[in-house]
């Protein structure tokens, strides 16, 4: 069957597993992920009731990654569907109407682009704080102008059909055709997008909490377990490899199930395999 492919398979079981650890997370931990235990601190993985150790504080690495999970897949969803929707509705939006919106919407996009999202998350965390919320807007803001430039594109593409051209001669209006033609042919360019920029936003939730402007406690994030390990290299490494194989493998299994996607959704890529 042409959708079974080993890029999409892997990514879909990878990416399974990680929404299935955080689910899990919201209704059962094996131990409270912030509590102290200090005459439990620093034990070593396959230690008795701690598989893979505890941290400084003495706090279960199990839970503190089952925890991050949830952040991670919030923060990386959330901000990858403000995206797609705002992303969507003015791509499709510039795509439809005349050049002087086109025009208007397309320059926005290219000066949110020249902002790195770095300095717009600094921002946000200096006057909003950190924490997940925050990340999520910071993130929405980087992300939706690349959304709006793939709508856009892909609905300009569709909006030259002849099947377009045919409905507006029967008099479907505009919003018909953006909603009945133009945007089920692109919902596989925007599906592709959406899990790329889901990995994109858990790697860069990362990023920002290991630099102390993302999560914070109580709440836990794999950066935040990394920017809290960084000073027990060389004497625990494992604090650091865990969270950081955690955000590899999540990452991967989502960049994997985009290129399946892909594969599967591209007409042109699917002809060229058969």
């Amino acid at each position: 069957m042409r959708w079974l492919n080993a890029s999409l398979l892997v990514g879909l079981v990878l990416t399974l597993a990680a929404i299935s650890v955080a689910l899990l997370s919201l209704v059962w931990l094996p131990y409270h992920p912030n509590i102290p235990n200090i005459p439990e601190r620093m034990l070593p993985p396959g230690a008795p009731g701690h598989p893979l150790g505890t941290d400084t504080l003495g706090r279960d690495i199990v839970a503190q990654l089952m925890v991050g999970a949830r952040t991670s897949m919030l923060v990386g969803a959330g901000g990858a569907t403000i995206s797609l929707t705002l992303g969507t509705l003015l791509g499709l939006w510039a795509a439809a109407t005349g050049r002087m919106t086109d025009e208007a919407i397309s320059r926005l996009a290219d000066i949110m682009l020249s902002i790195p999202g770095m300095v717009t998350a600094l921002v946000l965390a200096a006057t909003l704080g950190s924490g997940m919320w925050t990340t999520i807007l910071a993130l929405s803001a980087f992300f939706t102008p690349s959304f709006i430039r793939v709508s856009r594109s892909a609905a300009l593409a569709v909006l030259q059909e002849d099947f377009v051209t045919a409905a507006r001669l029967y008099g479907r209006g505009r919003l018909f055709v953006l909603a009945r033609h133009v945007l089920p042919n692109i919902a596989g360019v925007l599906i592709v997008q959406f899990t790329l920029y889901f990995a994109a936003g858990i790697l860069t939730e990362a990023g920002l909490s290991y630099l102390g402007v993302g999560m914070s406690r109580p709440g836990i994030s794999w950066g935040l377990m990394l920017n809290e390990a960084q000073n027990t290299v060389g004497v625990s490494s494992p604090l650091a490899l865990w969270p950081g194989l955690a955000i590899v493998v999540v990452v991967l299994g989502l960049n994997l199930l985009g290129d399946g996607l892909r594969d599967v959704l591209d007409p042109k890529l699917a002809r060229r395999a058969a």
